[in-house]
């Protein structure tokens, strides 16, 4: 991380008035964001702080905390916003923090025996009820909390070495870009944009734009506003972003292209895109480029810039990792990666991603599905429901899907349908995209759910991941009595 604190350092010397941090209310250049980080870092070396935890929203104060917290050697623990109460006690309990800062109109979600305000910034410093020692420095910069399929939250454990390989990895093949102004968009304890969306610009010189992410469009977990991010790139005039398959769906559907000029680089990852989707984005002149990449490597393995872009894939891997494919076309990642899960003592270099996929001869990484979710038909067929799921979604009458047909001569599949759409004209659209798909992959059964998929109803996980046990419990009365589409 030290590398990444004195690129910051560099700039602010060198080009002190280049605007480092817009916000709605503020624009703090580099000079201006150097001395707040010194000023922070003091006050929490004054604070003994072991391991600092961070709840706040996307905001100055965020980042601020955490490079200041990095420039002291203090591992920093994010706190998802979304996750439940349970959820945030087994993360501050799990990770050993003794300080949490919480933002401004963030109450501390645990009990705290003190707490005090910083100087330079809004928020407060809450110190948590009496823990044990901790015998040794931490060996790791970072913590990130995924909570997956099972609701426990595991800690990915990242040192600053490796965090930095990203960073520099990132910055060397995109050093051709000029991206002066990066909207961020998801939120900052999501490990892939507090690297590529906080180090990366910094490093490089350029500037992040802060906010609620709900003025910028993602108003939930799982709502998100179209207009909103049109009306926030447009009114920043940012260059890039990074953005969910659903998100980027929803922009195609309802482009404005004129608000959206601005950019040059959005990258689109988490989840498998549509070849159809990719395509109908490159019709409308946006700047895709997808990437591949997982918490416990860091955040991103594989990206397409826009000196090597082969649309379908997820690009070429970047220069800081090896991958390859084992026997199964499971992707394995050899290079940067996590310390292991936090209090557990097993490390291992080489990560076994649990995602299927293929390097092509040129050396483009294709992700196919994940491995654990493979359907094989009663004929015989391993299916990649992801691959099938994503044909579907890029049609605008299907918002949500999910693909099931374990031991089962055909595909059958939970459908929330776009608002307005009919059962006829729903069978019309999977009629028409059956055509375009091998036999054994076409979906001839489905039912509708009224209601989204989402966390509340548990049919999402909280990182928005289908829990695909839970929706074919849901339906499986509705599904085994359907009859099938002709």
């Amino acid at each position: 991380m030290q590398t990444i604190l004195n690129r910051i350092q560099t700039f602010a010397e060198k080009t002190p008035h280049e605007e480092a941090v817009i916000s709605a209310n503020r624009v703090t250049n580099f000079a201006e964001l150097q001395a707040i980080i010194d000023a922070v870092a003091v006050e929490l070396q004054q604070l003994t702080v072991q391991r600092l935890g961070l709840y706040c929203g996307n905001s100055l104060e965020w980042l601020v905390v955490d490079l200041a917290a990095a420039s002291v050697g203090i591992p920093v623990i994010p706190v998802p916003l979304f996750f439940s109460q349970q959820q945030i006690q087994h993360l501050l309990n799990d990770s050993g923090v003794d300080v949490l800062f919480s933002g401004d109109g963030f109450a501390c979600p645990v009990t705290s025996h003190a707490e005090q305000r910083p100087i330079k910034i809004n928020g407060q410093y809450h110190h948590l009820l009496a823990k044990q020692p901790l015998l040794a420095a931490a060996p790791f910069s970072k913590v990130t909390y995924t909570s997956g399929s099972t609701g426990a939250p595991k800690g990915v454990c990242l040192s600053g070495e490796t965090l930095t390989s990203i960073v520099e990895s990132l910055a060397s093949s995109l050093h051709s870009s000029d991206l002066k102004r990066h909207l961020c968009l998801i939120p900052f304890a999501t490990l892939l944009e507090n690297v590529a969306g906080i180090y990366l610009p910094l490093f490089m010189g350029r500037c992040l734009v802060v906010g609620d992410v709900a003025d910028f469009g993602l108003q939930s977990n799982h709502t998100f506003n179209v207009q909103r991010f049109n009306d926030a790139i447009n009114r920043y005039k940012a260059e890039s972003v990074i953005l969910l398959p659903q998100m980027l769906k929803a922009i195609v559907e309802h482009a404005e292209l004129e608000k959206l000029s601005s950019l040059k680089f959005m990258a689109v990852g988490g989840g498998k895109v549509s070849l159809a989707l990719l395509r109908r984005s490159q019709y409308l002149g946006l700047p895709i480029y997808e990437g591949y990449g997982l918490s416990e490597c860091g955040s991103v393995v594989s990206l397409n810039t826009p000196q090597d872009h082969r649309v379908g894939s997820v690009g070429k891997t970047l220069p800081h990792v090896n991958v390859a494919i084992n026997s199964s076309g499971e992707v394995i990642v050899i290079g940067a990666a996590m310390q292991g899960y936090l209090n557990d003592d097993e490390i291992d270099p080489t990560i076994k991603t649990g995602d299927s996929g293929y390097i092509d001869k040129d050396g483009y990484l294709s992700i196919t599905g994940r491995i654990k979710n493979t359907l094989v038909s009663s004929f015989g067929r391993n299916i990649s429901p992801e691959w099938v799921e994503s044909q579907f979604l890029a049609n605008q009458a299907i918002q949500q899907i999910a693909v099931f047909g374990e031991a089962k001569p055909f595909l059958s599949a939970v459908i929330h349908r776009s608002l307005g759409v009919t059962d006829e004209q729903l069978d019309e659209v999977i009629i028409a995209i059956n055509k375009t798909m091998p036999d054994y992959a076409r979906v001839q059964q489905w039912c509708a759910s009224n209601e989204p998929f989402s966390a509340g109803n548990k049919m999402l996980t909280d990182n928005g991941k289908l829990c695909r046990s839970i929706i074919n419990e849901n339906f499986s009365l509705f599904l085994d009595a359907m009859e099938a589409v002709v």
